[in-house]
């Protein structure tokens, strides 16, 4: 700031005209720059430090944002608010509900270990808890989950310690599921026992029952539990699947008592919309079979077929229809039927075999698939497409897909945790971070815009002092003339500065709208992108359903769909990366941004060429007389007036960096913790990665092996069933051959008889 030599006195005092002198456009501008000070002393008086408030109040209203987020079943991000309170408000009332709601939202996102830990934690608050029993219940149902049965004894005892009258409703049902699980039947009856009719659990519990009354060889009593869910009206999709499968369970038990009749009419019962139709499909065509009445086996396999054509047990229902047509002896159709199964499931079992066969080492090379493609775990990444609907459907790949997609879950949240921390970093340490806190904002808003208003008036009274310098102004001329020459660039410059909050906000609105075209160009390009990956999807479900008809090579066929989605990853990349850009582009236009501090910067440019302009013009300004001496002097006195509203303003900036600086503490400390937290997670998650790898290949090589033995014993029993009926063809003319040789020697023999006389004659 300039150096002004002018006496406090003549500062606080009001410009003293000489007489005759009247009121002109420095009285303006020093009206001007009292009102500017009053408003300035306002901000500054209302700039206080945010209230803080107590730890209880502060925990109390995260927990509530944490059950919003929990009842609409975004498990993920209540667990984050969650984990906070647990760290920081131990002491609060709001501990325990977090606590539990933490466990809880863990163990429903499946991340079962770290949501026995916090379970735990609530157990060891002691059975006063609100939450106690649900908690043990829980640990219950996670055993179950996690094969780790050690600590449940010890559970069950603490819920049987519970005072009778306040034991929950559910306590029984999840201890006879337990019992049951490990096959302790008496004890599982004996806690279904206590399970009455009004009970939400009773067509549950009465079910697991009948399961062990069948477990315990007491079919009898099976049938009767069973037969009991049934006379009770289902309410709810819950149990209305319980009934349906009561209706399994007991077409299975009259199969096993040879009561074919009741196990049909049990079986019926399942409907086409269930998802146990299939299943009871082909139940229901052995019932058949067994029966002896082969054409409603035909028809209830037919029936499979039209009605999931991808099940699993489709290639042996195939098979059992060409063996069913063996039994009616009707050979064409059974040839038929075998022809068509072993030309359907040969080129599987040849793509198998013809993978295995090239590797030594089947186990290393599916570690080295699955390895390339574990970012995005999929099979038929490197699959074949004939055989990947076989292998997903194996058990074991089927708990490897969701092992792996934990593991990539925890990658991907890892990488949006270390953008989030860098977002943050930047946020709160770079120049702009008082747009973290609004209020703030604002104040520097108002601030910028005093403080451009009082470059306003300053440029306005250095012009009238210039004019009224002009006439004695000697050799200074060429200096001040280059000084105004690059003041009133600068100027030119800063000419449409804001000058209040109001017109800040109008600024950055404009400024952010600009951002609204390209918004809606990318959401149109995230739109085509969608459609792009469904018509592959459309393309690839069209070739495996109609590649038997097709003469297409399928190595090829699978080459190019793999470009096609390497494409698309690439765009889905690029499309990230944009999105990205122009939200930090977005977040970057705000209070101090780029366009205010290029701002500031011309400003303090032209405070000292402003500095030298006044400092040259001193020598100038000693050789005015009368009234233009006094109208200088006047000048100068606001001049140091402005000079005082400049400093109080950097007072009141200065005050606001301390606040920010001051409530970023305690989130810097946090964020530096963080840091740390995501760079141990990631070091533990790349030991996870490597092992699912390892188990991964394990169990796809293991499955792959299983699933080409598996076509291999199709392929041949579809040949051994076209060798049967060949046979049976060759037998049935052998037969007829030797039956038509005997009618011949009977014949012969008929005729020798007959003409034996004559023929002595």
């Amino acid at each position: 700031m300039r150096h002004r030599r002018i006496a406090l006195a003549a500062l606080l005092a009001g410009p003293v005209l000489p007489s005759g002198v009247r009121a002109d456009e420095v009285d303006d501008l020093t009206q001007r720059v009292v009102q500017i000070e009053a408003r300035v002393k306002e901000l500054d008086s209302e700039l206080k430090p945010a209230p803080k408030g107590s730890e209880q109040d502060l925990a109390d209203r995260r927990l509530i944002d944490a059950q919003v987020l929990y009842e609409l079943k975004n498990y993920e991000a209540a667990s984050t608010i969650l984990l906070d309170i647990v760290q920081k408000y131990e002491h609060s009332s709001a501990y325990p509900e977090a606590l539990y709601f933490l466990a809880d939202s863990l163990y429903l996102e499946r991340d079962f270990l770290s949501s026995r830990k916090y379970f735990e934690a609530v157990i060891e608050l002691g059975p006063t808890g609100k939450r106690y029993q649900e908690t043990l219940q829980r640990l219950i149902e996670l055993s179950l989950y996690t094969g780790d049965y050690t600590p449940v004894d010890g559970y069950i005892k603490k819920l049987g310690e519970m005072p009778p009258g306040k034991q929950l409703a559910s306590v029984p049902y999840v201890k006879g599921k337990y019992f049951y699980f490990r096959q302790r039947w008496d004890d599982a009856l004996a806690a279904f026992a206590q399970i009455d009719q009004s009970h939400s659990y009773w067509f549950h519990a009465q079910y697991f029952v009948g399961a062990t009354q069948v477990a315990q060889k007491k079919l009898v009593d099976a049938i009767t539990t069973f037969g009991g869910i049934l006379k009770v009206e289902p309410k709810t999709d819950s149990q209305k699947r319980i009934v349906e499968l009561a209706h399994m369970a007991l077409g299975r038990i009259f199969y096993d008592r040879a009561q074919f009749t009741n196990a049909d009419t049990e079986y019926s019962k399942i409907g086409p919309r269930s998802e146990l139709f299939a299943e009871a499909l082909y139940e229901q065509a052995w019932v058949a079979i067994k029966a002896g009445e082969f054409k409603k086996a035909f028809h209830a396999l037919d029936l499979l077929l039209l009605a999931k054509p991808d099940d699993p047990q489709v290639p042996e229902v195939k098979l059992l229809i060409g063996n069913l047509h063996i039994r009616e002896g009707e050979w064409a159709g059974a040839t038929e039927s075998f022809t068509k199964t072993r030309d359907e499931f040969e080129p599987i079992h040849k793509s198998l075999d013809e993978i295995l066969s090239k590797q030594t080492d089947p186990q290393r090379y599916f570690a080295e698939l699955i390895g390339k493609n574990l970012g995005k775990f999929d099979v038929t990444s490197y699959l074949p497409p004939l055989v990947i609907k076989w292998v997903k459907a194996s058990p074991d790949v089927e708990h490897l897909i969701n092992v792996t997609n934990d593991v990539n879950d925890l990658k991907r949240s890892l990488d949006e945790s270390e953008e989030i921390v860098k977002r943050l970093d930047k946020a709160i340490t770079g120049p702009q971070r008082v747009n973290v806190f609004p209020e703030l904002a604002r104040a520097r808003a108002q601030a910028t815009g005093a403080s451009n208003e009082v470059g306003d008036v300053e440029k306005k009274l250095f012009e009238s002092e210039r004019r009224l310098m002009a006439p004695v102004v000697g050799v200074e001329r060429a200096q001040l003339d280059a000084l105004a020459a690059q003041r009133a660039s600068l100027e030119m410059r800063l000419a449409n500065l804001p000058t209040s909050a109001d017109s800040y906000d109008e600024r950055l609105k404009k400024a952010r709208s600009n951002f609204d075209g390209v918004d809606r160009a990318l959401s149109e390009l995230n739109v085509e992108l969608a459609s792009y990956s469904a018509k592959l999807v459309a393309i690839e479900k069209y070739y495996h359903d109609t590649q038997k008809d097709q003469k297409i090579d399928g190595q090829q066929f699978t080459q190019d769909v793999g470009g096609l989605r390497a494409l698309e990853a690439e765009l889905r990349g690029q499309y990230d990366q944009l999105r990205r850009d122009v939200d930090d582009a977005i977040q970057s236009v705000g209070i101090d941004d780029a366009q205010m501090q290029d701002e500031q910067a011309a400003k303090a440019q032209l405070e000292q060429v402003m500095q030298q302009e006044h400092d040259l013009g001193a020598t100038v300004r000693a050789r005015l007389q009368g009234a233009d001496r006094v109208k200088v002097d006047q000048i100068e006195t606001v001049l140091a007036r402005v000079q005082a509203a400049d400093h109080l303003l950097a007072s009141f900036n200065t005050r606001i960096d301390g606040l920010v600086d001051d409530r970023l503490s305690e989130i810097k400390t946090a964020l530096a913790e963080e840091k740390a937290h995501v760079a141990e997670y990631r070091l533990a998650l790349s030991g996870d990665t490597g092992e699912a790898t390892v188990v991964g290949a394990g169990i796809t090589s293991e499955s792959f092996k299983a699933v080409a033995e598996r076509f291999y014993q199709i392929v041949v029993r579809a040949d051994v069933g076209i060798v049967d009926v060949a046979w049976a063809l060759k037998q049935n003319k052998t037969d007829e051959d030797q039956r038509l040789v005997r009618e011949e020697k009977r014949e012969l023999k008929l005729l020798d008889d007959e003409f034996k006389q004559v023929l002595k004659e």
